[in-house]
């Protein structure tokens, strides 16, 4: 078994020659490879990084055809994007270590917030009251960024406000896209690719409070959409937190389509929290 490390954030480590993300805050393990060559072997040597780490939690997102192996050995399927590798669909599966993070009480909560998010309506783009203009971030936005993301979020599973570790992600590929007011930046995301996949996820939808309400999210959100399909990206999908009516209406009104629930699959604010999964199929 490779040697693999104990951190607080998220790192990234080869284990057993797939990638895996990791890390004490979220107690969890992430298969980030879609193809295990040797799923119960893989399996195995997870299980055994699990336990050593302490962490509660191993998902993977899998090719349907490697499904079967996993579920022998005990994981669960907790969301699915059709179509998301080509003839096969891409599969969101979960072993549990500590089975209190299996299930929640608020599960009917979850749901309700689903289906007022589906019965919203499709966005429509419309005027700003302010000058806010939409764009792709630069290595100039560096600091604008780290200090919008340490205002919008706290207690995350990387450094996402810390200016190095935005600049070394840009330089990893990572896509960042901002609101822009008068200079001031009042709303940001990110977009990672999956250039074997010709697929994206985007993460790290956040607002500054005082411009919140105002369907900035929404109009950014669709400015990424449009940008993804000048870059030929077939499939993007995201995970928002379960009980928040807000961020997934955000994301019905994109016409993006629910996929799932990783239950209890980020720690929020000391608790651990369940995240819907949304996905949307582009126009080419």
């Amino acid at each position: 078994m490779s040697a693999v490390s104990n951190s607080y954030y998220d790192c990234d480590e080869i284990v057993e020659f797939n990638q895996i993300r990791h890390g004490q805050l979220n107690s969890r393990i992430y298969v980030t490879d879609a193809t295990i060559k040797a799923p119960n072997t893989f399996h195995d040597v997870l299980l055994q990084v699990a336990l050593s780490q302490g962490y509660g939690k191993i998902i993977a997102k899998i090719k349907g055809s490697q499904l079967l192996s996993f579920l022998k050995k005990g994981y669960k399927i907790e969301a699915t994007v059709p179509g998301y590798f080509g003839n096969e669909d891409a599969v969101f599966i979960s072993y549990f270590l500590d089975k209190n993070r299996e299930c929640s009480k608020l599960a009917t909560q979850y749901d309700a917030v689903v289906a007022d998010a589906i019965k919203a309506r499709v966005w429509h783009a419309g005027q700003f009251n302010e000058p806010v203009q939409f764009r792709k971030c630069n290595q100039t936005d560096l600091r604008a960024l780290s200090k919008l993301y340490a205002q919008v979020y706290s207690n995350y599973s990387s450094p996402i406000s810390n200016e190095n570790f935005i600049k070394l992600s840009i330089e990893q590929g990572i896509q960042y896209y901002c609101a822009d007011y008068m200079g001031i930046l009042v709303g940001c995301l990110r977009v990672e690719l999956d250039k074997d996949t010709n697929n994206a996820r985007v993460y790290d939808l956040g607002v500054m409070s005082q411009f919140q309400n105002q369907g900035i999210a929404s109009a950014l959100l669709n400015r990424v959409k449009y940008a993804l399909q000048q870059q030929n990206i077939r499939y993007v999908y995201t995970l928002c937190l379960a009980t928040s009516l807000p961020i997934n209406k955000v994301f019905a009104q994109q016409q993006y389509e629910y996929g799932g629930r990783l239950m209890n699959n980020n720690r929020i604010e000391d608790e651990f929290k369940s995240m819907n999964l949304w996905f949307c199929k582009l126009d080419s």
